[in-house]
């Protein structure tokens, strides 16, 4: 009982990223255990996205169903490794919320691009997996840190996060040339979370339903980031040189924003600390 009560806790606990993960190796074992007492892919036939529009039609859930569904242990793990490792950067910037939109639309949008694909390279095939809607998480992260640089194995120098995900989807079709209908998919999630992200710099997000559901797409609020117009001054010179340090990286955190998208793009808040942090030095 205590194993269960210790994952019960890190599933409430955890953010949006470690509920997937759980959800994921839930929906494996359930399937791994049906397919042994059935002897058959009855589940993976009912869950996973059909290449075939007449097929699809009749099955229209399975554009969201694929995603939480894997059939091989290796798959899987490979996926929830990466699914974790995105998460982890994606929550620094960024809420729940947000993190939901890429994923979920993303992972919508890589099925529709499989489902489309079928009409240039006819197939039968299934899809499965959550691939396409990490890779739009990932691809959101690139467009909004494009200098963010990461460490990897054997490798002295760090290397930018734009290179690594462009380097998984070409990787995707050299190695697993014969998965072209998966690595399809990864494309239309990666499409989606680029320019999503880039449109979200803009000031422009998806409204009305899906805005409804998942709520506006904003960073995440740190509030030792941000200046209450009524705090307390600092009582002391290690308080000061804190709330220094802090005015300069939510400064810092601004200017690389005018940078990327232009002044217009700053929310009304950003630029309100822009006025006073320059009210501020006359």
């Amino acid at each position: 009982m205590a194993i269960i009560d210790d994952i019960r806790n890190r599933f409430n606990k955890g953010d949006l990223s470690i509920k997937l993960i759980y959800i994921n190796v839930v929906v494996f074992l359930i399937a791994t255990i049906v397919q042994l007492i059935a002897k058959n892919g009855f589940l993976t036939q009912v869950l996973g996205l059909p290449s075939n529009l007449p097929s699809f039609i009749t099955k229209p859930w399975t554009l969201f169903t694929y995603m939480f569904l894997h059939v091989r242990a290796m798959h899987l793990l490979f996926n929830m490794l990466m699914l974790w490792v995105v998460g982890q950067f994606f929550f620094r910037y960024f809420g729940d919320k947000a993190f939901a939109q890429f994923y979920f639309l993303g992972g919508l949008c890589g099925g529709v691009f499989y489902v489309l694909f079928q009409f240039i390279y006819p197939q039968s095939s299934l899809l499965m997996g959550a691939s396409a809607a990490i890779y739009s998480v990932l691809f959101a992260m690139v467009a909004y840190k494009q200098d963010l640089k990461v460490k990897l194995m054997f490798i002295q120098e760090p290397v930018k996060l734009m290179y690594v995900a462009i380097g998984f989807i070409v990787l995707g079709f050299i190695f697993n040339a014969e998965n072209i209908g998966g690595n399809i998919s990864h494309v239309g999630g990666a499409v989606f979370g680029y320019l999503y992200m880039k449109q979200f710099e803009r000031g422009q997000t998806l409204s009305g339903f899906f805005n409804s559901i998942f709520g506006g797409l904003k960073p995440k609020k740190k509030s030792n980031l941000h200046v209450k117009k009524n705090a307390k001054p600092p009582r002391d010179d290690y308080e000061y040189a804190e709330w220094k340090k802090q005015r300069e990286a939510r400064t810092n955190q601004i200017l690389e924003k005018i940078s990327r998208s232009g002044y217009n793009s700053l929310t009304d808040e950003e630029k309100a600390f822009l006025f006073q942090q320059k009210g501020g030095e006359k």
